[in-house]
């Protein structure tokens, strides 16, 4: 049953490289009866991965954009952002272990051999606490192997970071 008065959430289909597909999946009946709920696609049309609408790990929904309902009227606030990690179960979507698997492959085809890489890069997608350290640990190496692999951490650095990283490197 819709509750009115309410703020909702839409669910949001992402494809399995992390592009947006929508923030609008689905709703709910009221949304199909106000035509709010958009098209859902099985494959992203920028890269041609097959898209998703819930966490592969626990089946939780994703997350999207607001549904504001107020009395049988709506509005669709389009601000949903594409998660890097499950809020239910806590593990990576698949774009966001994508992007550290091929960051930590670019550091190892560098010849990079220090055994906290993962864990830095893991700790750098989350923005928890150690991912300070992890980016000064981050920042040393890029330091040494230069522009390259200071873009590949800065492609999913998050904004805490990304602020350590920028202006200190070349």
């Amino acid at each position: 049953m819709l509750n009115y008065d309410k703020q909702q959430y839409a669910i949001q289909q992402v494809c399995e490289n992390g592009h947006k597909i929508t923030g609008c999946y689905k709703v709910d009946k009221l949304a199909d009866m106000l035509n709010i709920n958009e098209k859902p696609k099985e494959f992203c049309q920028d890269c041609g991965a097959a898209t998703i609408i819930d966490c592969p790990s626990c089946g939780n929904e994703i997350q999207g954009d607001k549904l504001k309902v107020n009395y049988g009227t709506s509005d669709v606030v389009k601000s949903s952002i594409v998660p890097s990690y499950c809020v239910k179960c806590g593990k990576p979507y698949p774009w966001t272990e994508k992007m550290i698997i091929a960051a930590i492959q670019v550091f190892a085809e560098l010849g990079v051999q220090e055994s906290t890489i993962d864990e830095d890069m893991h700790n750098i997608a989350k923005d928890i606490p150690q991912a300070t350290p992890s980016a000064i640990r981050i920042e040393r190496i890029c330091k040494k192997l230069g522009p390259l692999a200071y873009n590949v951490v800065m492609e999913f650095a998050t904004k805490t970071t990304t602020e350590i990283l920028k202006g200190n490197m070349p």
